[in-house]
């Protein structure tokens, strides 16, 4: 099937990735055992004016983008609306992460599973619903797509989309410490992440042991990012360590990245934008905690797209 829907909704949830905002509905169904959630909510990112500009960028330039929609009648730009994605954090040695992409939106089934069988997938049935399976990787690995209610698909790995089944009949509870944080950061901006998942995992990927940002990183416990939309771009972080020390620590790092960028503000014009707007950041710690935060004119975020066109994929 070559995860046909699963490329388009990236497609546009790649151009769109900064906005989000909390769809309960969506929520509800998340497993159980979710340590880290984010949403993107499409529908007002598409009537913001980042969002505008993207759009009067984007090109249908990719055949084979075009042709799933022609196939499916999907079109992300027009008829997806809001998109959680959640997963319970890395896997056991050997074995990939669980995860979900919930999207609600305009689908027609019918002509997706169409599509997704003559690619290769195959259609069974869980609780009465039909399910696309797609099996890759030599057999090792199912990833699976559902339609649990009218306008709402998810894709997952095919374990992970049984229980989003199983939490839409029966709304699965999250973990109370990751639903407060959903509240909180969710009810205050336009986009928002919550992880519960400890920043070892980033670390132990970098492959710099004993640099400073990967310890930076390992004393990381859980962490929470929003961004507010306007004509200033607000966006925030936020992180809880294992210690003061670790607070510090990560608050250097930051504090050394957001020089290294100001120093080149001469020579690069993607660093000039950004420089400009770190010249006014706000980086605190107490405790165990450290917040940052920083704000970007709208216009500013334009000329940065602008400036790196390689990272909206040439659009």
């Amino acid at each position: 099937m070559r995860h046909s829907v699963l490329i388009s909704v990236f497609f546009f949830a790649g151009v769109l990735s900064a906005f989000a905002s909390v769809d309960n509905g969506l929520l509800s169904m998340v497993p159980a055992e979710a340590k880290f959630v984010g949403s993107l909510d499409v529908s007002q990112a598409r009537n913001s004016d980042f969002g505008q500009y993207l759009l009067s960028k984007a090109q249908n330039e990719d055949a084979h983008f075009q042709e799933m929609v022609d196939q499916t009648g999907f079109d992300p730009r027009r008829d997806l609306q809001t998109i959680v994605f959640a997963t319970s954090g890395p896997g056991a040695a050997g074995k990939p992460s669980s995860f979900a992409i919930l999207a609600r939106g305009n689908f027609d089934a019918d002509r997706i599973k169409a599509l997704a069988t003559s690619k290769g997938a195959t259609i069974t049935s869980y609780r009465g619903l039909d399910i696309i399976v797609h099996t890759h990787d030599k057999g090792q690995q199912q990833t699976a797509i559902g339609f649990p209610e009218a306008g709402v698909a998810v894709m997952a790995d095919l374990a992970t989309l049984k229980e989003v089944i199983d939490s839409h009949a029966m709304p699965a509870t999250l973990d109370p410490a990751l639903q407060s944080k959903i509240n909180a950061i969710g009810s205050n901006n336009d986009a928002w992440y919550v992880s519960l998942v400890g920043g070892s995992f980033l670390a132990d990927h970098m492959g710099k042991d004993g640099a400073p940002q990967t310890k930076a990183l390992q004393g990381v416990l859980q962490s929470s990012g929003g961004v507010k939309l306007g004509a200033m771009i607000e966006t925030t972080f936020d992180a809880v360590t294992r210690s003061t020390q670790d607070a510090t620590s990560l608050s250097d790092v930051i504090r050394f990245f957001a020089s290294m960028v100001q120093m080149q503000r001469q020579n690069d014009p993607r660093a000039g934008i950004l420089a400009t707007a770190l010249d006014g950041m706000t980086l605190e710690s107490s405790g165990a905690a450290v917040h940052f935060a920083v704000s970007l004119p709208e216009k500013s975020l334009e000329q940065l797209a602008e400036a790196a066109p390689h990272v909206m994929g040439g659009h």
